[in-house]
């Protein structure tokens, strides 16, 4: 251990003392860094430990250890966070006496599944940077507050173990979902919020769809400046696993390059019809070849210098992984129709968000989503009137007089049958 200040302090908050916090710490130590606990629980021996008055807020936790590191440690110009299940696998040589720069960001391996990412760790020891939000807190400069994008500081990596087992993940979804709740009850609104919303509905419950839904249309997720990394990343990925691939194909037109939506692209592709985009294949096989994928987003290990029959064989996988995760937000479909009779009344109680050209609606009661094309959008928004079938068969016909009738009336039917299905919809009763 060194106590020269021409180093980053390492600071850990931890709620335990166990065997992989004292692996983040023999880490650090390996580079010669001085370490400074913060335990919201129990304080771990044999390394410098304060006590944080843990609030379920990791920002406010964060933000205590920051201010006692200054007050005790000022002669350490920065603070480089790691987590307690995390180690330090690449340190560089420095001359961190001459630095200005206010923050860092560090290449983090998240998975050994995935290739790794850039993660803002580094900031400056001088009181300049604060942290915000209890969850998926975000590191801000104090004046004035924003988050421009942080440098990258080459020869730095991160190895993020996370948690093997599903009652310890499931664990941990439930108690960031407490965080929120409370949030929420304090009247907060921000875009992690939404983020760990859909990431629990995905794991646990209904709604998922619409939940992404919301996270890719928050006015926060898209990139404020040049450089910056696009959060609405994982909600596309995520909307592909339930068969919405437009947010994600309008990601992919502004940058081919993010390798990981590209295949959950083929994935939902191979789920539907049982085929894919032959010239996207073809894309992702160079690129697995020849390595250009963007930096800042991780993509799965298994496409690095993949073959291209290789890479057909993973969007098979991600398929099939698409296929269960969708089955809870899937409006099963039946085999034969209904006679659509009666006047249809749509709910009072559902929410709607638009994606693109489509529209994504939830009963708020069941939880149960739908998404509607262009043309069954259309048929929503006739439903407002309390239209009948041949009511809403008559003003497509206008509309449309070039499209058979056969098969437009099968599209109205297949429409009202998944609305009826979804609650999203009632029929009052026989037409007059």
């Amino acid at each position: 251990m060194t106590a020269t200040g021409d180093t980053p302090l390492v600071c850990i908050l931890s709620d335990s003392d166990g065997p992989r916090l004292a692996a983040a710490i023999q880490s650090a130590q390996s580079f010669d860094l001085t370490v400074l606990v913060g335990a919201c629980a129990n304080k771990p021996g044999g390394v410098a430990a304060v006590d944080i008055d843990w609030q379920d807020d990791f920002a406010a936790a964060r933000n205590q250890l920051a201010d006692i590191a200054l007050e005790q440690y000022a002669d350490h110009p920065y603070l480089l966070w790691l987590d307690s299940d995390e180690e330090l696998i690449s340190w560089p040589a420095h001359d961190w006496g001459a630095e200005t720069a206010p923050w860092f960001s560090l290449q983090i391996e998240d998975t050994e599944a995935l290739t790794p990412r850039p993660t803002t760790r580094l900031q400056r020891n001088n009181g300049s940077l604060r942290w915000h939000h209890a969850i998926h807190e975000m590191l801000y400069s104090v004046t004035p507050p924003q988050a421009p994008t942080a440098e990258p500081l080459g020869g730095a990596l991160l190895r993020h173990h996370g948690y093997a087992d599903d009652q310890t993940i499931a664990a941990k979804l439930r108690r960031n979902q407490a965080i929120v709740a409370a949030e929420r009850r304090c009247g907060f609104d921000y875009l992690y919020l939404w983020v760990e919303e859909a990431r629990f509905a995905e794991a646990f419950g209904k709604g998922a769809t619409m939940a992404w839904t919301k996270v890719f249309n928050h006015p926060e997720a898209a990139p404020r400046h040049p450089g910056a990394i696009d959060l609405r990343v994982e909600a596309a990925e995520s909307l592909c696993a339930f068969g919405n691939t437009a947010p994600a194909l309008q990601l992919l037109a502004e940058n081919p390059r993010i390798l990981g939506l590209q295949l959950a692209v083929l994935g939902a592709e191979q789920r539907e019809s049982g085929e894919v985009d032959a010239a996207r294949l073809d894309f992702l096989s160079h690129c697995a070849r020849a390595g250009p994928g963007d930096w800042r987003y991780s993509y799965p290990r298994a496409l690095l210098g993949a073959s291209r029959e290789e890479i057909l064989a993973l969007v098979k996988e991600v398929a099939d992984e698409n296929d269960q995760s969708a089955t809870s937000d899937k409006i099963k479909r039946s085999d034969g129709e209904q006679k659509m009779t009666g006047r249809f009344t749509q709910s009072d109680d559902f929410d709607a968000e638009t994606l693109g050209n489509d529209l994504v609606l939830m009963n708020n009661k069941t939880r149960e989503v739908l998404t509607l094309n262009p043309t069954a959008r259309a048929v929503w928004d006739l439903l407002e009137g309390g239209l009948s079938r041949d009511e809403i068969g008559e003003a497509f016909g206008q509309a449309f007089p070039d499209i058979d009738s056969v098969i437009l009336g099968k599209d109205i039917n297949r429409t009202l049958e998944h609305l009826l299905a979804s609650g999203l919809i009632s029929r009052d009763g026989d037409a007059a």
